[in-house]
């Protein structure tokens, strides 16, 4: 119960509004095709983020350095990790939600306010929340995985 209660106050402290499904529209996880001025993601291959292990982004999106943070110590991995790529916001969603639980994460809920969009997902110590914000020029993703109650 804390759980959920702890993903409510984030969800209100991202400030998104539920609005539709990320995956709404044509979008498909996959490779890129255009679509009135940007790209979709349609038959992308995944790759996993390294210090991760269990987290796959998209190939095409490159990671910033500079706005990602991992903290590692025995037996934990936490931290947050922002790419970006030049692809349709809601694509990116549907991505994550075809290939998280083939990680075993369980999805547990998505909400999204115009070009924005935050994905949540828990496995048995972590949780993960994915926020997608699709601008004019690029879309940023920005993951953070931290440890759940009890877990560690």
């Amino acid at each position: 119960m804390r759980l959920i209660a702890m993903l409510c106050a984030l969800t209100l402290l991202a400030g998104c509004a539920l609005m539709s499904k990320p995956e709404a529209g044509q979008e498909k996880s996959g490779k890129v095709v255009q679509k009135q001025g940007g790209k979709v993601l349609e038959k992308t291959a995944a790759r996993m983020i390294t210090e991760f292990g269990d987290v796959p982004v998209p190939v095409e999106l490159k990671r910033d350095d500079d706005l990602s943070f991992v903290y590692e110590a025995p037996g934990v991995t936490m931290g947050v990790v922002t790419l970006s790529g030049y692809y349709k916001g809601a694509g990116i969603a549907k991505f994550f939600r075809a290939e998280m639980p083939k990680q075993q994460w369980q999805f547990l809920n998505a909400f999204s306010e115009g070009n924005r969009y935050m994905l949540n997902f828990l496995k048995a110590n972590k949780s993960c929340v994915i926020n997608i914000r699709e601008d004019t020029l690029s879309t940023r993703v920005t993951i953070k995985v931290g440890p759940t109650q009890g877990g560690g």
